[in-house]
């Protein structure tokens, strides 16, 4: 083969789009086609492995607390009084808050990626941290 020609079939692969398929339609990719999650186990918590909130930081009841999972637990932000702004949310916090009942925590996710949307929504026993179910996203 010429040079020329190689020089060619290597500028034709730097066109490819990478989103679609021999078709030409596009792929969809598994966190667009499940952005909301299976709620028989797909959920952000259920993906992430991450079902329980770390022993000895729920907030105080009546206090809501933003929570991030990736920073250790003397830097996180103080619990505030539910009903006021915890102010701007970081990309992947997680937002605990009052459940359905005095012994349930409600915990919103938010994405990683996208500040101020909230992907995912699970509810966790307040004594024991364990997750109870995911309602999934709002």
């Amino acid at each position: 083969m010429t040079t020329l020609a190689c020089l060619m079939l290597l500028g034709a692969q730097a066109h490819a789009d990478e989103g679609k398929d021999e078709s030409g339609k596009g792929k969809q990719r598994y966190e667009e086609r499940s952005q909301r999650g299976d709620r028989a186990g797909n959920s952000y918590f259920h993906r992430q492995g991450q079902t329980r909130i770390p022993n000895g930081h729920l907030p105080p009841p009546g206090e809501c607390r933003v929570w991030y999972p990736n920073r250790p637990p003397g830097q996180q932000p103080p619990p505030y009084k539910c009903g006021q702004s915890p102010g701007r949310i970081e990309p992947g916090g997680w937002v605990f808050s009052p459940g359905p009942s005095r012994q349930e925590i409600e915990v919103s996710v938010y994405d990683d990626r996208r500040p101020g949307i909230v992907i995912d929504v699970g509810i966790f026993d307040a004594r024991s941290g364990a997750l109870i179910r995911v309602t999934g996203s709002r």
